[in-house]
């Protein structure tokens, strides 16, 4: 048999496989923190050590598992700012569903219907996306300003969306801005790209795994169903909240 004509199949992802796939490792993610970890400390002195110590066990790795998902979404914040038709009805469809998403969101994980400090990602989203705009106004609006000054202008301007996202107690704050600011930056490096996507995410154990996923994004296949999305997140939150209701 000559093995010199065996080959391997291509994977081409499309952008809904990834965001499926996003999804449920999100789903993990929250139903570790929202009931698993809820219930450890709800019963932390009315359950068995041994038993403890097998949830934390569970807790540990579903929520390792949880860190793949950030980064999926953050790469196609970046990459939906790049191909959509109108950036004014991406803000505002992130924005209306940040709001839509806070309640359920507190609820989910907190058990409560407001935790001022701690916002939804979608909210971080919103503000990240609002950075892009700014960069991308920064980039074709020089008005005659040299290089490094231009450069100064980004990092200041990312770091002032960091800093607010901070400020407003966001989920991710400035890890986010980090990681979409170098997105979109080195949009144009090829592989150099994921590479420095997974560098900007390192500060998470596992996130950086997520590129091996992404290497495998096919952009020529169109995306579908883009509001399922958006509907998803509030959505799994608040069974997770119903379940959580009945557990703990």
């Amino acid at each position: 048999m000559d093995t010199n004509k065996i080959k391997m199949p291509e994977i081409h992802l499309s952008c809904n496989v990834l965001k499926f796939i996003a999804c449920i490792i999100m789903l993990i993610d929250h139903v570790a923190f929202g009931i698993i970890h809820n219930y450890m400390i709800a019963h932390a002195m009315d359950v068995l050590p041994e038993t403890y110590i097998m949830l934390q066990k569970i807790y540990n790795v579903l929520d390792g598992i949880g860190r793949l998902a950030f980064p999926i979404f953050g790469f196609f914040l970046v990459e939906g700012f790049m191909r959509t038709r109108s950036i004014t009805k991406y803000a505002v469809r992130l924005g209306i569903f940040a709001v839509l998403s806070e309640i359920p969101f507190d609820l989910g994980l907190f058990g409560v219907m407001f935790k001022w400090d701690h916002q939804n990602i979608i909210l971080t989203f919103f503000i990240a996306l609002l950075m892009l705009i700014v960069l991308k106004y920064l980039e074709e609006n020089a008005m005659g300003l040299s290089r490094p000054l231009i450069c100064i202008a980004t990092v200041c301007a990312v770091i002032g969306f960091a800093d607010a996202a901070s400020l407003i107690y966001c989920d991710y704050s400035w890890k986010c801005m980090l990681l979409v600011s170098v997105l979109y930056i080195a949009r144009s490096s090829g592989a150099f790209r994921l590479l420095a996507g997974a560098a900007s995410v390192c500060w998470e154990k596992y996130a950086p795994a997520s590129f091996l996923l992404l290497y495998f994004y096919d952009p020529t296949i169109r995306p579908k169903h883009k509001y399922a999305f958006y509907v998803f997140y509030p959505l799994h939150l608040f069974i997770i909240y119903l379940i959580a209701r009945l557990i703990i």
